[in-house]
Order: structure tokens, then C-alpha cells, then sequence
């Protein structure tokens, strides 16, 4: 009853702000054809067009389009922005902080479940994970945060962004490194622990991911899984002791469902993985609420598919 009332309540906000961005795109046009006809008129007064002719007339005519055009597009974004954007922030706010929670709190197993809206992981938590290149401090962001457990195995998940600066044709800019999700679990069973970091990287996204690594490069004795991941590890007979056949077939199904770059990372008595994807949970203003149910769990099923490899024996 309490989740249908919520989804009640945000289908009616969904709407605003779709009715809203209707608004907004009517007053585009209409300040489109004002701004066209004050380019008319200017363009035709006594010192206007008529005083010019050839090619001074053709640059002039295009002067006119392109200030048009320009004031035109500038004032469609300020219009999205003070009105569409703050209504559908409202709205997705709304839809994480409680929609969200109730759809993953009815799946069996997750418990204890709490969303900060601007909470994440800090740059050195990325840093010492290193699932990820942590990139530049000053460039960093996370937010998103949900934390909870499932199946009694505490998790945290949550956006992660990493830059870093760099210098092309001397200019500098900032280039993104990741964009994506990492999540924490806790933690293995009392019988396995990684000494140090196990780092499993996919080959084919090694250059444009990976920061530090562990100083020895080791081999499975799976040769498919040996084609597709290298595995770097502080202690060479621990990675063997923590990388049993089982735990090895999850960590590729998992890769071949996200279908994407992703890390995975035993650290002590945690597991880090990371995948590059859109941001999670977010609500969507062309969907009806009810609907999204779906996409909600889906997210889920990222978190229940690590903690499977977490504890595979």
C-alpha cells in the first residue's frame, strides 16, 4: 500500500515535469519566431540590407541567422534549466531517496538500506582500491551512495567519476578516465583472505583504466579466463588460494552480462568491483513510474551478482 501511494505521488511529479518541458519547448518556439521577426526588421531598417549588395550582403544576412540562432538556443537552455531541470531534480531526488528503497527493499535478502543523495566514496577510497585510475583529487566526484546489506553481507555502491588533466596542442584540459559505479562488499568468509590486492583487469581496457597495479602478473589455470583478464596480485599464492574455478566462471559471467568495462579488486576481507555504465536509479520523465520497477531492479541485480562472487568457494 505504502509503495503504491509512492508511486502515486511521483507519477504526479514525473508529469509536472513533463508538462513543464512541453512549456518550455512552446516559449522556444515562440521566442524562435520573435527573435526571427527582430531579425527581419533590423535587417531591413534604412541602414540594414538595402544599403549593402553582393557578397556584404550575404555576410550580413548570415550575421543576422547566427545571432538568432544563437540567442534563440541560448534562451531554450535558460528556460530548461530554471524550470525543467529543477522540476525533474525534485522528482529523481524524490524517486532514489524513496521509490528506490521500497522496490529494493521488497527483493529478498537486502535490509538495512540507506541512500545519501551527495554521499560517495572519497578520492582515496578509489585510490586504494584500485579497481580504478583514481585520476586528479581536484577533478574527482562520487554521489549516489546506497548502503545496506544483502544476504547479510554489507555492500556500498555509488557513482564514481575519475579526471585528470591534460595537455593537448598547448592547451590543458580535463579528460575523463571512468565514469561509472564501484561497489564494496564485506566480506569473505572467515577461511579467506586476501593479503593485499588481487587486481583483474579486462585486457582490452587495460590502457584507458587502470592506475596502479600489484607487482606480480599471474596465470589461472583457466586459459580462457588467462585470454581475456590479467590478474596482478601482492601475493602470488594467496591470488591461487582466492581465484578457485568457481569464483573464476562468476567473475566472467558477470563481465559478459555488464557487457562493458569493468575491474574487480580482493582486497583483505573486501570486494571491489567496478563497472562502466550509466548512472544508476535514476527516474526517468518519458516512462510512468510503475514501470520503472523494472529498471530498479535490474541495478539490483548488479549488487546480487557480486556479492555471488564474493562468496563463491
Amino acid at each position: 500500500m505504502e509503495q503504491r501511494m509512492q508511486e502515486e505521488q511521483l507519477e504526479k511529479m514525473r508529469l509536472k515535469a513533463k508538462n513543464l518541458e512541453k512549456v518550455v519547448i512552446v516559449l522556444s518556439v515562440v521566442m524562435l519566431l520573435v527573435y526571427i521577426a527582430i531579425g527581419y526588421l533590423l535587417a531591413t531598417q534604412e541602414n540594414g540590407i538595402g544599403t549593402l549588395s553582393g557578397m556584404k550582403a550575404v555576410i550580413f544576412i548570415a550575421e543576422i541567422i547566427f545571432v538568432v540562432a544563437v540567442v534563440a538556443v541560448g534562451t531554450g537552455l535558460l528556460l530548461w534549466l530554471i524550470i525543467v531541470k529543477h522540476a525533474y531534480d525534485k522528482f529523481n531526488l524524490s524517486f532514489k531517496s524513496k521509490y528506490v528503497q521500497q522496490v529494493i527493499s521488497s527483493i529478498e535478502g537486502f535490509e538495512k538500506l540507506q541512500y545519501v543523495p551527495k554521499g560517495g566514496f572519497t578520492w582515496d577510497d578509489v585510490r586504494n582500491a584500485a579497481a580504478v585510475n583514481c585520476g586528479d583529487k581536484r577533478y574527482y566526484d562520487s554521489e549516489d551512495l546506497l548502503m545496506g546489506e544483502y544476504e547479510n553481507i554489507r555492500f556500498q555502491i555509488s557513482d564514481v567519476c575519475t579526471r585528470k588533466m591534460v595537455r593537448m596542442s598547448k592547451k590543458n584540459r580535463v579528460e575523463e578516465i571512468f565514469s561509472g559505479q564501484m561497489i564494496c562488499l564485506d566480506q569473505f568468509d572467515d577461511t579467506k583472505r586476501s593479503n593485499g590486492h588481487i587486481q583483474i583487469f579486462e585486457k582490452k581496457f587495460m590502457s584507458n583504466m587502470v592506475g596502479w597495479k600489484a607487482e606480480n602478473e599471474i596465470h589461472t589455470e583457466n586459459e580462457i579466463f588467462n585470454s581475456r583478464f590479467s590478474v596482478f596480485a601482492y601475493d602470488e599464492h594467496n591470488a591461487y588460494y582466492i581465484l578457485t574455478p568457481q569464483r573464476i566462471e562468476k567473475i566472467m559471467h558477470f563481465a559478459d552480462v555488464m557487457n562493458g568495462q569493468v575491474s574487480f579488486v580482493f582486497r583483505d576481507e573486501k570486494l571491489f568491483v567496478a563497472v562502466r555504465r550509466d548512472s544508476m536509479f535514476d527516474a526517468s520523465m518519458d516512462e510512468p513510474v510503475s514501470k520503472q520497477t523494472k529498471n530498479i531492479i535490474e541495478d539490483a541485480e548488479f549488487i546480487q551478482m557480486a556479492k555471488e562472487i564474493l562468496i563463491a568457494s
